[in-house]
């Protein structure tokens, strides 16, 4: 019975340590790379801020990430996470409006490039030297850079249904800046998990949801349009 006792507290014991290591970390700093890619969308409330439109869609679109990381080890099971990111992001909109005097459709996309710095707090579970799952929360901040938005307006004068004549054309322009129509700015909420193997090789998927609203006030809305970045970002990583 002795023998049986001690061997349960024994496996007890080591699965504590397994899952929840308090120990001083062998590494205080630890400085990894990561490259992967994302698929970003721009939640907003056109439908509510502009009555005409009747139909609004919006589609995800990947882009490219890569990024440098740094760990500051306080213990074995906890870190503080922060580094800089290069995303590339954007998505496709489409729009149905009826003003009663004529029908448009809006069909276009909008991409831009984000300098990102996240600061997180994450909780490693398992054997450091083995296998590490790390459960990441925390703010980023983000500022973007080069945007543009093209898309291509189809209107159709309503007045003679029997012969309508549809007109067309193409409109390209700033997605940042004064002239832009979103806020260079933008911060939120970063979340997400990784798996660690070896001490070096890195798996991880995050998502991100802005806290901002990014969009500028535009013609014609009954109320300020209301706008927030999304983004799941999936990388490949090694540290050093």
């Amino acid at each position: 019975m002795a023998a049986l006792i001690a061997i349960c507290t024994g496996a007890s014991q080591a699965q504590s340590i397994v899952m929840f290591d308090k120990g001083r970390p062998s590494k205080i700093i630890q400085i990894g790379v990561r490259a992967g890619f994302n698929t970003s969308n721009l939640a907003t409330n056109y439908d509510k801020a502009f009555p005409d439109i009747t139909w609004n869609h919006t589609q995800w679109r990947q882009g490219l990430t890569l990024g440098a990381v740094v760990d500051i080890n306080l213990r074995n099971f906890f870190s503080i996470q922060s580094g800089l990111f290069y995303k590339s992001r954007g998505n496709d909109f489409h729009y149905l409006v009826n003003d009663n005097e004529s029908l448009v459709a809006l069909d276009g996309k909008w991409r831009g490039n984000y300098f990102e710095i996240p600061l997180l707090a994450s909780l490693r579970l398992g054997v450091f030297e083995l296998a590490q799952l790390q459960v990441d929360l925390g703010p980023y901040f983000a500022t973007g850079f080069g945007g543009k938005v093209k898309y291509d307006v189809f209107e159709t004068d309503t007045e003679d249904p029997l012969k309508p004549e549809i007109s067309h054309k193409s409109v390209k322009a700033d997605y940042f800046g004064d002239k832009g129509m979103v806020q260079r700015y933008d911060w939120g909420i970063k979340t997400g998990v990784g798996l660690l193997l070896l001490q070096h090789y890195y798996l991880g998927v995050h998502f991100n949801y802005s806290c901002r609203n990014v969009l500028k006030e535009l013609d014609g809305a009954v109320k300020r349009p209301n706008g927030h970045n999304k983004a799941w970002t999936f990388t490949l990583g090694y540290n050093f």
